[in-house]
């Protein structure tokens, strides 16, 4: 008897629990089916959810770069980047091979018939960038692997969307998984730009050349240098980014390395295309905008490769509207806004840099949000 009213007390007990614990949940469900549906509401009222990317944005302007080192506050030092490389060539896939040979003998007719060709300079490939911090103050630590390679090698592997026998593409095959896993023929160019501060606090801005082989016509940094290896080759001694950044400056502005001031700020990937990059911003010691101007009309090694120089004041606002204005927003390189927007960061500090920026996007007579 005990028994069988204790087995029935637990029967009524556990139905009552269950009723209990079964109106808890509905009204949980409704709780938070109704935060759901106002947050949906939310979402669709404020557009579209933002698409995640680590590419540079800034507003409405958006470039394929994607900053793998650096956040413009902390310099990457000289003595810190270490560059070893593998004297190998680099191995191209059967058909990209005959892509090269297709390029090369283009390039020779164009050479022949009289008109503008590209050179097959050696050049290098990047094989891996490792970055490690100092012990003491986390400076960062960098060291590049290289393999050679040539500009040719290079044209090829830029036919990113040109189809191989099975349909698929390079950029589908060998780029799907990510910029920084990408197999090393397909990185065969490494470049380095730099946002140059004349010494009355103004911002060169070069146009490139029509006649370049990348990204002709757009707005880009103040100066630019691939990394080559006939011209950047130290013996037995490995190339330095630094110098290879100094040559630019000086090839493209007819600037001496004595004039300013030079300091890396990121290493970089234009997912795009493939290309790796260094980052640097240059202050000028004593040379004004006006003394860079008439020294070009005096002869400059590169000055075909940019068509148009202009400045604008290095202070955070006049250098963030300049980057956004409508006629030059769709029309910048890849690099451009980048190093500039890393330059103003060198300078005035992230924080300052940022404020600013959010200011200017959220201004009355602006359609673009952050």
């Amino acid at each position: 008897m005990d028994t069988l009213s204790s087995g029935a007390t637990g029967l009524v007990v556990g139905a009552l629990l269950g009723l209990l614990l079964a109106v808890f949940l509905e009204d949980y469900l409704k709780d938070q089916t109704k935060r759901l549906g106002s947050w949906t509401r939310r979402v669709r009222s404020r557009g579209r959810l933002p698409e995640r990317t680590d590419e540079f944005q800034l507003g409405p302007l958006r470039t394929p770069m994607l900053v793998v080192e650096g956040d413009g506050e902390q310099v990457i030092n000289e003595q810190s980047i270490r560059i070893v490389i593998d004297p190998v060539d680099v191995e191209l896939p059967d058909e990209m091979a005959a892509w090269r040979a297709e390029v090369a003998r283009e390039q020779q007719a164009r050479r022949d018939r009289g008109e503008q060709f590209f050179w097959n300079g050696p050049n290098y490939a990047v094989t891996g960038l490792v970055v490690s911090r100092t012990t003491v103050n986390e400076a960062p630590e960098a060291c590049l692997r290289l393999k050679h390679a040539d500009y040719y090698t290079f044209m090829a592997t830029q036919q990113l969307d040109r189809e191989f026998a099975d349909g698929t593409t390079p950029r589908a095959r060998y780029l799907s998984s990510g910029p920084a896993t990408a197999p090393d023929f397909m990185c065969c160019s490494f470049g380095t730009n730099v946002a140059l501060v004349t010494a009355d606090n103004l911002l060169a801005v070069q146009r490139r050349s029509d006649q370049v082989g990348s990204q002709p016509g757009t707005w880009s940094s103040s100066a630019n240098e691939a990394l080559s290896r006939e011209l950047d080759s130290r013996g037995r001694t490995a190339s330095d980014l630094y110098d290879v950044m100094r040559r630019g400056i000086a090839e493209e502005l007819a600037v001496d390395q004595s004039e300013y001031h030079l300091e890396m700020l990121a290493f970089t990937i234009d997912t795009h295309r493939q290309q790796w990059g260094a980052l640097f911003t240059a202050e000028l010691h004593d040379l004004t905008a006006a003394d860079l101007q008439a020294r070009r009309t005096r002869g400059v090694p590169d000055k075909w490769e940019h068509q148009h120089l202009e400045f604008v004041a290095f202070e955070v606002e006049p250098v963030i509207t300049y980057l956004l204005r409508p006629d030059r927003v769709d029309n910048w390189s890849s690099v451009g806004p980048v190093v500039f927007y890393l330059a103003l960061i060198r300078r005035f500090g992230r924080a300052r840099v940022e404020r600013a920026t959010a200011r200017l996007l959220r201004s009355p007579g602006r359609d673009d949000r952050i």
